[in-house]
């Protein structure tokens, strides 16, 4: 029993020791013990008490893989609840990643340049906190028209990039955004991310979540376009944080 695992879940659901004892019935003081390790092996009954309280599998107290992680539960009992229209369009994107997953999945790899930024400032990557990683992906035609990654450390592109995602760009100086198309651009030292759009003569470039007022590109000199957003990159080496990265 690996009581950091209920610990991890009661605080991502905001349960404090005393809410778990009282919904589950079991005294505060022995809560306390299994929690703190000092009770390594407690009872069935009592175990299962706590994962019910805590709307979980038993499993996820333990180091055996988890067949529906408690929080995928909730995610499930929502989807329940939907239109049959709404239904189908969540299988449906769920059905298209994975086949786009699959079908990139390849055994050649190659190497790719990932950049991470460490320094954000209102949406905007200071170009000299960059952190440099050699990271190794499967050689498809995806990660072949890529010339570098993105680390994207902040949620401040949720929803269209989700923290952790991994963004593959190519470099083409020579390149005109196309209407709709997402780049990342530099300005006075600082590196941004947003979408361009053409309206009539004028060029703008919108942020991904509307949190930054639109920017007029009179000037590509001035933008200067350092990269076409290609794609994002399954790269589990740097999502899950635990490896050693080359760094430059």
């Amino acid at each position: 029993m690996n009581n950091k695992k209920i610990k991890e879940i009661m605080k991502a659901q905001g349960y404090t020791i005393e809410m778990l004892s009282l919904i589950s019935n079991i005294p505060v003081g022995t809560l306390s013990k299994i929690i703190s390790g000092i009770t390594a092996n407690p009872g069935f009954e009592t175990m299962s008490a706590i994962a019910t309280a805590l709307n979980c599998s038993l499993d996820e107290f333990s180091e055996r893989p988890v067949t529906i992680p408690y929080d995928y539960e909730e995610y499930l009992r929502r989807f329940k609840q939907l239109p049959v229209c709404q239904k189908e369009y969540i299988k449906y994107v769920i059905d298209l990643e994975y086949d786009r997953m699959t079908r990139l999945k390849t055994n050649e790899k190659m190497t790719l340049r990932c950049y991470e930024f460490t320094n954000i400032v209102n949406g905007w990557a200071e170009f000299d906190s960059v952190k440099t990683h050699n990271v190794t992906v499967d050689k498809n035609p995806l990660t072949e028209d890529c010339t570098f990654l993105v680390w994207i450390r902040t949620d401040l592109l949720e929803p269209k990039f989700f923290r952790n995602s991994v963004l593959g760009f190519h470099r083409n100086d020579c390149l005109r955004p196309k209407n709709g198309e997402i780049w990342m651009v530099l300005h006075n030292g600082l590196l941004f991310i947003g979408r361009f759009y053409k309206n009539h003569k004028n060029v703008l470039l919108k942020s991904l979540n509307g949190t930054i007022d639109d920017i007029s590109v009179t000037d590509y000199y001035q933008y200067r376009r350092v990269g076409r957003y290609v794609g994002c990159m399954d790269v589990p080496e740097l999502t899950t944080e635990k490896a050693a990265f080359q760094q430059d």
